[in-house]
């Protein structure tokens, strides 16, 4: 699970202060316009400001967007286990063929319980790591 395998796809974050981060992302699933499930794999380790959690070199993550929805889920992987959901609440997600942006808003969180939208993320990833 440590390297980028499929097409790829750029994820665009312009945050609220106007700063662009720009990740290159394997594609697993793109519905233009509606959905987007994006893999990154962390190339160094990574402390998370606010938080003790570091996001160690070689950490998997796929990326759940939608267009429809106010939020976008980061899902954390360490040998193919779960090290947190990461909830960015964002508006004008726009998902297409080649890049995905997203302006964020204010709150973005580290959650490590929240059962509804776990699971459903939890069903999502090994959907896509299986195709």
């Amino acid at each position: 699970m440590g390297s980028q395998t499929r097409a790829t796809i750029t994820e665009r974050k312009t945050r609220l202060d106007g700063s662009v981060a720009e990740y290159a992302c394997e594609a697993l699933v793109v519905e233009p316009g509606r959905r987007a499930v994006v893999r990154y794999v962390t190339e160094q380790d990574r402390a998370l400001e606010g938080t003790d959690l570091v996001l160690r070199k070689g950490t998997v993550t796929v990326g759940h967007f939608w267009a429809d929805r106010p939020y976008n889920v980061y899902h954390w992987l360490d040998g193919g286990k779960t090290v947190a959901l990461y909830v960015s609440v964002a508006t004008d997600t726009t998902i297409e063929p080649r890049y995905r942006l997203a302006i964020a808003k204010a709150l973005e969180t580290c959650i490590t319980e929240g059962r509804r939208l776990s699971a459903e993320i939890e069903r999502e990833t090994r959907a896509v790591l299986r195709s």
